[in-house]
């Protein structure tokens, strides 16, 4: 069987529009269909999804708690996340980005872009799962940044509760210190600390490379590492749609 997908919406419509467009795929996907945040949240812990795409506004738990939820306290904290929104504005986006979400689309969803987002998030989603099952067999990993990107990086180290060197490389070299799963410190040319991983997180090419060792650099990042990751993808995101308009 194909990858499990999540999908959520309060409207039945909705529901079956996505559904058929990604049995058209022909990716032979597994549908889970749920009418709001609370039901979906129930069946992510339940099924373990590869992927879920959720509506924004329902009722019960919206898309952006349910995002958070997933992120937090769930069996599947680093799942592919897409939301789903009718409204275009910069501040519904970012909101979402902030709360964990990989991307977004905007209703009506067009039938190849959803299919396309799918599979490169599902794409990205096994790369990380092959460099999780390395890093248990071996001392480090390196790749490049256009497969994973910073925060996945990041993401999966704190989950496994590493501690190394993530070294970024691309012109100039930047280094992240891990301390037992939580951001301890960064190096970027002249900047340091938040600053720095700010900078670092919107690399989007370059390679990367972990080394587990021992840290024993001064520490330079004080906030959790789920608020420095949230806050430098809503300056990145910010960046982008900025770009964009």
């Amino acid at each position: 069987m194909g990858a499990k997908v999540l999908i959520v919406d309060d409207n039945p419509n909705v529901l079956r529009l996505l559904n058929i467009s990604l049995t058209k795929a022909d990716e032979d996907y597994q549908i889970i269909q749920a009418e709001n945040g609370e039901v979906a949240l129930q069946l992510a812990n339940e099924e373990e999804p590869d992927i879920i795409i959720s509506d924004v506004m329902m009722p019960k738990m919206d898309g952006i708690e349910l995002c958070w939820m997933i992120r937090e306290n769930s069996k599947v904290p680093l799942v592919p996340f897409i939301f789903l929104t009718s409204f275009q504005d910069r501040e519904t986006t970012v909101r979402g980005f902030r709360a964990g979400a990989d991307d977004y689309l905007t209703k009506p969803v067009d039938r190849k872009k959803l299919v396309e987002t799918v599979r490169d998030l599902l794409s990205r989603k096994h790369n990380l799962d092959t460099l999780s099952e390395n890093t248990e067999k071996h001392k480090g990993f390196s790749g490049d940044l256009q497969d994973l990107s910073i925060v996945e990086l990041v993401q999966l180290l704190n989950l496994n509760k590493k501690s190394g060197v993530l070294k970024v490389s691309n012109g100039d070299n930047s280094f992240v210190y891990i301390n037992q799963g939580e951001l301890w410190a960064v190096r970027k040319g002249d900047k340091s600390g938040e600053d720095a991983f700010h900078d670092v997180v919107s690399q989007k090419k370059g390679a990367f490379q972990f080394d587990v060792e021992e840290v024993s650099v001064e520490r330079n990042i004080h906030n959790s590492t789920m608020n420095v990751l949230m806050e430098a993808c809503r300056l990145s995101d910010e960046e982008s749609l900025d770009g964009e308009s």
